[in-house]
């Protein structure tokens, strides 16, 4: 979450901009011997827990309690109950997360790391405090927030055997309230404030106060966000990284210097000794997403330990636009390439004189992206960074960049840290660059499931916790703009066929077992394992009918692929039929495997449909009464996200309406509309009714309707209305109206119909144009009337006098059989229309359809004419001294049992025949009749898929270009033309 802070004249303001970022736990593999505090070694008291000393001599010399003497908790065997009912809701900061003392703990931002006894050379006894023996200790670091998002006393760390008993080891990192707090022994023996006369050193002093104090009240105030540790084995020491950031003039912004700070200790509770303060590698086009970024800007991060020991930081940058990957040095106290030069002039600090090389310049000093450093997304606006690894796939979780405001959070891939980073695990899928909160429920990126308040289940990643065995805890804060009551979000990480991330809520998704809590047993029938796997074949049907039980079909076992090698595994299926129409998902469910549990599950889809019948709403024009930038989002096919809902600036309408309108009628025969829940209430209409339009463009009413239950405990329901006793039409429009003073959302709308008829002018391949299109301040091409949206038009306006005549021509990717257009013309005068077709040799041919008269401005006209086979349509308009927009255009084709083709010949010097060729595409034998101008021929018993020929011999020695009708019993005949020919 980005926090900005307001100017100090207006303190009221909430911080934002910067924010929250996160780590993975890092596990070394060994080290030799290290004392248990570094404070013990120098002789300094440990740090206090809570609150600043007042003076340099007050540095007590024990761990106080933070707060009133707390009861010690209960011990803890669950990780805290998850429930997301609102940020205004009064629980919404609860259950508090208390330390063993009782006291809540201070961590926020923050991050846990494990190390075993074994590493540190102690025995376990001597690390991990309590009765319990073990090799593992987990340290868990966070932002102190104990005095609120100000005068924070530094990093807080806390120590636990289990995750979920914490035990408080004071501030490792500490900050200070006030410049003479630097010159007490403590800071004196970290920082060498004071020299050996006992005499202070002003300008040492001067330069640390500047990236210490926290205190708000300074003239320059800082802050410290997102503490990150590292252990290296190479130099025994403890590496913490953090989001440094403050002023850089007195009342200024807090998010004006943009840095990571980076302390060591010999030992993971402190104290840790700040050596440097930096700005990061930036790329030299850095302002490429936004020209504010300032160079090297380094705000949300957190920092990720390979498996090698080669260590990264991972920051957000440009102004939060570009999310960076940097490789640090073997010390992990800076990164690979340095200078002695502050490059930024921003005041950075370094305790050895060496600061970051900035900008990817191409000099030999500097960093080579893809060598050194790495953009996971740019121009992304993300934050708050947490990364992982699994079965040797990089994972970076990020937040949207949205204040306080918890947000729905993605996710990239890679297969390495400095290669190429993916949105989830499609490469080039439809949501790799759409806007993190515009992923659809089950999206890929989309980290969340069943998250339906869309903000992470009220959280900002921090952190990933990696307990072994493809079990991940995912670590976020619920934030009450950093106050101390600020809260933490813990919750489980599943990774599924071909290695995508899920995070689930146990409490709401399966209240029974987990509504008091959660704990590793999470995983047991979630399928765990190390590696990536994927189904290879799943066996499905790719088309079933409404209701039919195909689960003989369905396979008891299927292919699974782990590491190039493949095997068949046992699968039960969430279904064996489905009775709704549609895009239907199944679920396969594997039983265990080499290396897995039981319990991976792999989804799939099936087109649950019958002949004739298909969902006419994605061929519409859409619009709403409000909101209408959204009302594209139901019918995208997502029945299970937020697609549009009727909110207003003004209130709430409570009788608002969704419209479909094609340019060609439709024949309807159902509308299923699935609402959606956004929030805790009844989110949807009480009232869904049925209007159509009409022959002379009016809205219609209708008795079609539904009653729909307003009860806010139930889940989102779904609307079917019958619509087959209504008119064949050009529009659709649904009224909505509710009891209840809230919103209505929308998720879906299926409107289903007759498929008998293809629009050609959308159809793939097609191409559009116009003898004329509007080109004077705005170009209003032919394209747009066949591109779906009754928001772009083609326009033949002109400042000039009007034209007389203006054509469209409609050339699809193959010949079809087409029989009427449809149109709607919102601007200027149309006298008539006329429609024509070409055929194969690309002669011109009339239609049936000629000086039509076509309806008044704003209302459809629909064109039939006798069928014809054509490869292209072409509408010629008259419109003396006017001009035409039409925003929809439509030429429908419809199927048919024959393709025909024409042809003239010459038979020897004097004789002209026509010979025209028909292909049977119906499913049994048929005859079909030919008609041409010089006699009538019948094709007999042409076989499926085959051809018939009929030739008619002439008298003529030269015909003129004209058409034949070709007909299969029981069906209109289909017109096709034929060129002149001259056999003298």
């Amino acid at each position: 979450m980005g926090h900005r802070r307001a100017p100090r004249s207006n303190l009221a303001a909430p911080p934002a901009l910067s924010g929250l970022a996160r780590l993975r736990p890092t596990t070394p593999r060994r080290r030799g011997a290290v004392a248990v505090a570094l404070a013990a070694t120098l002789a300094i008291p440990a740090l206090p827990a809570v609150g600043h000393a007042a003076t340099p001599e007050a540095a007590p010399a024990v761990v106080p309690e933070a707060a009133p003497a707390a009861a010690s908790a209960e011990e803890a065997t669950t990780y805290p109950p998850i429930l997301d009912p609102g940020a205004t809701a009064p629980d919404y900061f609860t259950p508090s997360w208390p330390d063993t003392a009782g006291n809540h703990i201070q961590a926020h931002g923050g991050q846990v790391v494990s190390v075993s006894a074994e590493a540190l050379g102690v025995d376990a006894g001597s690390v991990v405090e309590g009765e319990e023996a073990g090799e593992t200790v987990y340290y868990w670091y966070g932002e102190d927030r104990s005095n609120g998002y100000y005068g924070s006393p530094g990093v807080h760390a806390y120590k636990s055997y289990d995750t979920k008993n914490w035990t408080d080891e004071g501030v490792v990192l500490r900050s200070v309230s006030d410049a003479a707090e630097l010159e007490s022994s403590y800071f004196d023996a970290l920082y060498d404030t004071v020299d050996d006369a006992g005499e202070p050193r002003a300008d040492r002093i001067a330069e640390v106060n500047y990236h210490l104090n926290t205190n708000d009240a300074a003239e320059y105030t800082t802050i410290f966000e997102r503490p990150k540790v590292l252990f290296n084995e190479q130099t025994n020491e403890w590496v913490l990284w953090w989001h440094s950031d403050g002023q850089t003039t007195p009342g200024g912004s807090m998010y004006a210097r943009s840095m990571a700070g980076v302390a060591v200790s010999d030992s993971p509770t402190g104290p840790f000794r700040m050596t440097g303060v930096y700005r990061m590698p930036n790329r030299t086009n850095y302002q490429a997403c936004i020209s504010a970024a300032v160079p090297g800007q380094a705000r949300d991060m957190t920092v990720f330990q390979d498996d090698d020991g080669t260590a990264y930081i991972v920051y957000s940058s440009e102004e939060n636009r570009s999310l960076y990957i940097a490789e640090l040095d073997a010390d992990y106290t800076n990164v690979t390439h340095t200078t002695d030069v502050d490059m930024a002039d921003a005041g950075q600090y370094a305790e050895d004189g060496r600061y970051p090389y900035l900008f990817a310049d191409g000099s030999a000093e500097a960093p080579v992206r893809g060598e050194d450093f790495q953009i996971v997304k740019e121009c992304g606006v993300l934050e708050a960074p947490a990364l992982f690894q699994h079965g040797g796939k990089y994972y970076t979780v990020a937040s949207g960049a949205t204040g306080w405001a918890p947000n729905p959070q993605t996710y990239y891939t890679a297969d390495s840290m400095l290669g190429t980073w993916i949105r989830g695990v499609e490469a080039g899928d439809q949501h790799e660059n759409v806007a993190y909160n515009a992923i659809p429920e089950g999206g890929d990126g989309l980290l969340s499931v069943g998250d339906t308040r869309r903000t992470s289940f009220g959280s900002q990643s921090t952190n990933v916790l990696d307990l072994g065995g493809g079990r991940y805890v995912y670590m976020g804060d619920r934030w009450n703009s950093g106050a101390a009551n600020s809260n933490y979000v813990w919750l489980p990480v599943t990774i599924g066929e071909n290695g995508r991330a899920e995070m689930r809520n146990p409490a709401t998704e399966d209240p029974a077992r987990w509504a008091d809590g959660w704990d590793e047993s999470y995983w047991d029938d979630k399928g765990t394992g190390t590696e990536i796997w994927r189904v290879t074949d799943d066996g499905l049907p790719d088309e079933v009918a409404p209701g039919e039980d195909f689960g003989a079909t369905l396979p008891d076992a299927v292919p699974v692929e782990v590491d190039g090698a493949t095997s068949d595994v046992a699968v039960t299926w969430s279904a064996t039929s489905f009775d709704e129409r549609g895009t239907q998902t199944i679920t396969g469910t594997l039983a265990a495997g080499d290396g897995f549990t039981a319990g991976r599950t792999f989804a799939r889809t099936v087109e649950v449909r019958e002949d004739g019948i298909a969902n006419l709403a994605p061929g519409a024009s859409v619009a709403a009464s409000s909101r209408a930038n959204l009302a594209p989002t139901v019918v995208d096919g997502n029945v299970k996200g937020k697609g549009w809902d009727d909110w207003t600036s003004s209130g709430y309408p409570r009788n608002s309406w969704l419209s479909f309108t094609w340019p060609l009628t439709q024949d309807l025969e159902e509308v299923v509309l699935h609402t959606y829940k956004d929030g805790s209430g009844a989110t949807w209409p009480s009232t869904v009714a049925a209007e159509y339009l009409d022959a002379s463009g009016a809205w219609t009413t209708t008795d079609v309707r539904v009653d729909l239950a307003q009860d806010a405990a139930s889940a989102a329901p779904v609307a079917t209305l019958d619509v087959s006793d209504l008119p064949d039409t050009n529009g659709l429009r649904l009224r909505l109206t509710t009891a209840t003073n809230t919103w209505q959302s929308v998720s879906e709308v299926q409107v289903w119909g007759a498929d008998d008829v293809v629009d050609l002018c959308r159809a793939d391949g097609t191409t559009v144009s116009a003898s004329f299109h509007q080109t004077e301040w705005e170009t209003l091409p032919a394209a747009n009337a066949c591109d779906g949206s009754a928001s772009t038009s083609w326009s033949t306006w002109s400042g000039s006098a009007g034209r007389d005549e203006v054509t469209f021509t409609v050339e699809p990717a193959q010949p079809g059989a087409v029989d009427r257009v449809g149109f709607t013309s919102t601007e200027g005068t149309i006298a008539r229309v006329g429609v024509e077709y070409r055929d194969a040799a690309g002669i011109w041919h009339a239609t049936t359809a000629q000086d039509v008269v076509p309806s008044a401005a704003g209302v459809p006209t629909s064109v039939a004419f006798e069928p014809v086979w054509a490869s292209a349509v072409r509408l010629t308009f008259a419109t003396p001294g006017s001009y035409l927009k039409i925003p929809a255009l439509g030429v429908g084709a419809r199927s048919t049992a024959v393709e025909p083709s024409v042809a003239a010949r010459c038979v020897g010097r004097d004789k002209a025949q026509l010979v025209t060729t028909v292909r049977n595409t119906s499913e049994r034998r048929a005859s079909f009749e030919i008609r041409t101008p010089y006699g009538d021929r019948v094709v007999r018993d042409v076989a499926p898929g085959r051809t018939g020929q009929a030739v008619v011999s002439t008298r003529f020695t030269a015909l003129d270009a004209g058409a034949v009708t070709v007909t299969k019993r029981g069906e209109p005949g289909l017109t096709a033309g034929y060129a002149a020919t001259d056999c003298r």
